[in-house]
C-alpha cells in the first residue's frame, strides 16, 4: 500500500520581528504504511516539500508526538522533510513491537517507497530505535545517511547506570508518558537477531554517524566506543557533554545534538 499522496496545502508564513522572513515548519500531517505482514504504521510527516527525506525512529519508551521528537523533528525540517514513525506495538500504530526482529524492515519499507518521491532518504534511531534503522541500513542499503543515537551494542547488556539509577528513572518517566509501547512478543531467544555489533560494519559505505551522551543514565559511552570501533569508513562519533539518553538530550541539550546531527546529515544528504 503506497503512502499517501502529500497534503497540497501548507502551513501559512510566519513573520518574527524585523527581517528575514522564516520559512514556516509545516503542521504534521498523519500518513499510514502497512509493515511487513501488513500491520498498519503511522507516522508524522513534517516538511517544506524538498528533494530530501529522513526516517526518524524513537526510542523504546517514546513515541511520534513525544517532545522531544517534536522538537527535533522542527529542526531537521531545515535539511529535509522529517517522517517520524510509531514502530510496530508504539503509540497509533498496530501489530506488536518484536524487540528488533520486524522492524527494521518495516523502516526499509517505508524507505523505499519513500524514494519515488525523494532523491535522498536518511535514517535516524534513538537507542532501540537506532538498532532498528541501522539494521534497515546494513540489510537493505536502503539510507543514504545513518545517524543511531544511544544505541545498545547489545541488548542483553545491563549497564551500572541501568542497575542504580535506569530503573527509577524509566519508571518515573513512563508515568508521564502516553502512547508509549502498547503491545509486545516475547523477547527473541539470544542468537536469533544479531546485535548492534554485529550489523554496523555492514552499514559501510553508508555514511554512520554514532552518537551518545556522556551522562547517559541508562546505556555508558562504551556503547558508543564499541559500534564505532567495529563500524567502518565514513563514520563519525558525537559525544554530547553532559547529555542524557537518546530523545532526552533534545530537552536538555538540544544545541549540542541537533546542530551536529544536521550538519551531518546536510553534508551527506
Amino acid at each position: 500500500m503506497a503512502l499517501p499522496a502529500r497534503a497540497a496545502g501548507q502551513a501559512g508564513v510566519t513573520l518574527v520581528p524585523g527581517p528575514p522572513l522564516v520559512r514556516p515548519v509545516s503542521a504534521g500531517q498523519i500518513e499510514t504504511f502497512r509493515g511487513t505482514d501488513g500491520a498498519r504504521l503511522v507516522l508524522t510527516r513534517r516538511g517544506h516539500g524538498g528533494r530530501r527525506a529522513i526516517v526518524v525512529a524513537p526510542g523504546l519508551f517514546t513515541h511520534r508526538e513525544s517532545p522531544e521528537h517534536r522538537a527535533l523533528a522542527e529542526r531537521l525540517v531545515d535539511v529535509a522533510d522529517v517522517f517520524t514513525v510509531d514502530v510496530r506495538g508504539h503509540g497509533d500504530s498496530g501489530g506488536s513491537f518484536t524487540w528488533g526482529v520486524r522492524e527494521p524492515s518495516d523502516l526499509a519499507t517505508l524507505a523505499q517507497r519513500l524514494r519515488s518521491e525523494y532523491d535522498r532518504v536518511a535514517g535516524v534511531g534513538f537507542s532501540f530505535g537506532g538498532y532498528h534503522i541501522g539494521a534497515a541500513a546494513a540489510r537493505y542499503q536502503v539510507f543514504d545517511a545513518v545517524a543511531m543515537v544511544a544505541t545498545p551494542r547489545s541488548f542483553f547488556i545491563l549497564d551500572r547506570h541501568f542497575l542504580l539509577r535506569g530503573i527509577r528513572r524509566s519508571l518515573s518517566a513512563l508515568r508521564r508518558r502516553r502512547h508509549t509501547m502498547r503491545s509486545f512478543s516475547l523477547f527473541p531467544r539470544r542468537g536469533s537477531r544479531p546485535d548492534a555489533t554485529a550489523i554496523v560494519p555492514a552499514i559501510s559505505p553508508t555514511p554512520l554517524l554514532i552518537a551518545h551522551g556522556t551522562r547517559d543514565w541508562l546505556l555508558g559511552t562504551h556503547h558508543a566506543h564499541d559500534l564505532y570501533a567495529r563500524a567502518l569508513h565514513p563514520k563519525s562519533l558525537l559525544l554530547v557533554e553532559g547529555g542524557s539518553h537518546a530523545e532526552g538530550m533534545m530537552i536538555a541539550h538540544p544545541e549540542q545534538l541537533a546542530e551536529p546531527l544536521m550538519g551531518f546529515l546536510d553534508r551527506w544528504l
